[in-house]
């Protein structure tokens, strides 16, 4: 078995604190996803709160200041739970932009769909605990989707992402042609993860220190 390890940073892209660095250990095999989701949810879960939220805090302005944000006119973008990268900011950014928003609601095993919110007072308590839109929200074709902003336990710099296993992502990705973001801690940010020919690549990862 071989070492994951995180991307090295550029010394422009240094900051005065270094994120946490998470190195998998020697025994836990490259390929074996469901050791590597156990390894990076136990991790995330001790991170420190106040270093968490000033990662999501940068990471959100990235996403915000980008050319792909500010051209969507349509954006797709999954609600945070209090472990995953916050996206509460970035939803209402783009609602006060006047942007079409629209966030996922999970239905049967590996399906999920886009519904159009106006407000987050919208939101209802959905399957997993997730907030989702209550019943009467309006779905949003996929093909009408300019931006998707995934959720991801960890990214490689290659694109690709490491989620929670149920496929919904990857199954909804291959619907449209919009363009993908996921949000990343930079310390989960790898050289490489095991992927098969079913995993979607993102085009853009966006961590507290850079975008790829």
């Amino acid at each position: 078995a071989r070492w994951i390890l995180p991307v090295r940073s550029s010394p422009r892209s240094a900051v005065k604190r270094r994120p946490a660095v998470w190195r998998i250990p020697r025994c836990m095999r490259l390929e074996n996803k469901p050791e590597l989701r156990r390894f990076f949810l136990k991790q995330r879960m001790e991170q420190p709160r106040a270093e968490k939220a000033a990662a999501d805090r940068s990471i959100s302005e990235r996403l915000l200041a980008s050319t792909v944000f500010a051209r969507a006119q349509c954006v797709f973008c999954y609600v945070s739970t209090p472990d995953e990268i916050d996206t509460h900011g970035i939803l209402r950014q783009a609602l006060a932009e006047g942007k079409n928003v629209c966030v996922p609601r999970c239905l049967r095993a590996g399906e999920m769909r886009a519904y159009h919110i106006a407000s987050l007072d919208s939101l209802r308590t959905g399957r997993f605990g997730i907030l989702e839109p209550d019943a009467s929200a309006r779905e949003v074709p996929p093909e009408r989707i300019d931006l998707i902003v995934a959720p991801a336990l960890a990214c490689d710099r290659a694109g690709y992402r490491l989620g929670y296993g149920g496929g919904y992502y990857d199954r909804f990705m291959i619907r449209t042609p919009a363009i993908r973001a996921a949000l990343c801690a930079e310390g989960r940010l790898l050289e490489r993860l095991p992927r098969t020919a079913f995993d979607q690549r993102c085009g853009w990862i966006f961590t507290e220190r850079r975008v790829l």
